[in-house]
Formats: C-alpha cells, structure tokens, sequence
C-alpha cells in the first residue's frame, strides 16, 4: 500500500510516522495492495486533526477525527475506515455470495459490524430557479440547511452550494 502523509502546522515524530504506516498497511487485507492513502496530519490552535482518505480499486473511503491527542485520531480514524472497508466488501460479499470476512481478522472489532440497509424515507420535488452563486448562499443561510440546489442564471448548469465544516461555502458545478 502506498501511504502518503503531509503535515500542516504540525510536526509528527517518527514514532507516530511509523506508528501510522503499521496499521495502515494492515489495511491492506480489505483494500487490496494496490490501495493507496493520504494522512493529513494538522494542528489549529490546542486541537489536533487527523485526516485520512484512503483509495482501491475505484472505492474512496475517507476519516476525519479531532481532538487533542493524534494517537487517538489514528485510531478513531482507522476504526472508521476499517468499518467503511467492511460495509463495501460486505457488499460485495452479499452480490457474490462468497464470504472473505473472518472475525478473527478484523483489527478494531470485537464482533462483525451489522449494516442496515439504505432506504429512502423521503422524497421531494422543487423547481430550481436562475440564481447567481451569491444568492444561492444567501438562500441557504436562509433556510438554515447545509446544502442548497440552484440553476445558474448565466449558464444554466445545475448548481449545489454547500456549508463547509470551516464556515465556508462550496459550490459544486454538474456537468
């Protein structure tokens, strides 16, 4: 596996690097070993922030964790990524019907997690009017929603704006 780490107002010792690289490459067992990961260790103010995406074989399964001590955040992390992992390849399991699983390879369980299906609870329909980047982010701020769908009035793409976790905003264009 290949495993990528960056370091933002932080500086991680050794100990943490090959800590990381350890149980990551333990991983491999889910992901396969073409599999490749990007840790971004950061520090803001007293809290310390643990990012790590994880990509194989078209699947992407990402983990961000904070608090004030960076062993916790690998090991949060990793849990979260370890139970992503599992609730794909279970998936696949269950389309194949050929389970690879064993209970006693899991890393982070003491039982095999349980997943319950997706299921739609509701659906909606609006009519999306012409609107500039700025009014749909005045719309959300409105409506107090964490994402807000908009035809732009200059080209007519459909639009989503978005409240990032900073307090800023995100606008994904469709094509």
């Amino acid at each position: 596996m290949k495993i990528e780490i960056l370091e933002r107002n932080y500086n991680a010792k050794d100990k943490l690097k090959d800590l990381i690289e350890k149980k990551l490459t333990k991983m491999q067992k889910y992901l396969g070993k073409d599999a490749s990961s990007r840790v971004v260790l950061s520090k803001t103010h007293d809290r310390e922030k643990m990012e790590v995406n994880v990509r194989s074989n078209g699947l992407f399964i990402r983990s961000e964790v904070e608090s004030d001590n960076m062993y916790s955040n690998l090991d949060t992390c990793l849990a979260k990524i370890e139970r992503q992992a599992i609730k794909y390849s279970t998936k696949l399991i269950d389309k194949k019907r050929n389970s690879t699983i064993d209970i006693n390879d899991l890393l982070f369980f003491d039982e095999m997690p349980k997943f319950n299906a997706p299921k739609i609870t509701k659906r909606k329909e609006f009519e999306l009017s012409a609107m500039s980047d700025n009014d749909a982010i005045e719309a959300l701020e409105l409506l107090g929603n964490t994402f807000y769908v908009y035809k732009d009035a200059k080209t007519d793409a459909v639009k989503i704006a978005y409240k990032r976790n900073d307090g800023d905003y995100g606008v994904i264009k469709t094509s």
